[in-house]
């Protein structure tokens, strides 16, 4: 039996780093910014620009108000290549996100990985991964090294991006508790232990 672990986070809390302990431990793929390079090989659009829009939503409001909701059409769709490159990677991650769902067990970070499988496949674990605006803020301090007022500003701005992409492409509400299967503080429990909830719960899935 196959499991699927889609993990949402918010910026700085160490989202990336659990999901690669997760899909270390049970030996599966794991899928964050891999994404854009898999839709960037789909679409033919290159990956230096589908990186400057990934978890971007479109700013062509008028546009999508025209188009109607296209977003899960599938990239063979007549409208696609109308479309502005930030609904174009939408579309092309999508795709790529369903394909490597359909290969088997994997952990797949963001990009709306659990609305995009909720319908294709019920072997799904869906989780957030959160925790307070300071613990975030003194992370992404380290990792790039400047002050803990760019950190915090930039810990914001991330979040209001990802809410916006979320919320924009799914109809839905980024980091509401009903929307996933698990939610977890990690700045409570810590990146290691944050893993090994998530393990657990995998297993317990696909008993």
């Amino acid at each position: 039996m196959s499991l699927i672990i889609t993990i949402g986070r918010q910026f700085g809390s160490g989202g990336r780093d659990v999901g690669e302990k997760v899909a270390e431990y049970f030996n599966i793929p794991f899928y964050d910014k891999e994404l854009v390079e898999l839709a960037a090989q789909k679409s033919n659009i290159s990956k230096e620009a589908l990186k400057e829009v990934d978890e971007h939503a479109t700013n062509s409001f008028l546009y999508s108000l025209a188009s109607g909701n296209y977003s899960m059409r599938g990239i063979n769709a007549p409208i696609y290549y109308e479309m502005p490159i930030n609904d174009k990677l939408f579309i092309a991650q999508a795709d790529v996100i369903k394909e490597v769902a359909k290969k088997g067990s994997c952990v797949i970070v963001g990009r709306c990985a659990d609305y995009v499988l909720e319908n294709e496949n019920e072997d799904v674990l869906s989780v957030f991964v959160y925790g307070s605006v300071d613990y975030r803020a003194k992370r992404v301090m380290s990792a790039l090294n400047i002050t803990q007022a760019k950190a915090k500003d930039k810990v914001l701005k991330t979040d209001k991006q990802r809410r916006t992409y979320y919320d924009y492409y799914t109809s839905k509400n980024w980091g509401v508790m009903s929307n996933y299967d698990l939610c977890i503080d990690a700045e409570k429990f810590g990146i290691e232990e944050t893993a090994n909830m998530i393990i657990n719960a995998a297993k317990k899935k696909i008993k």
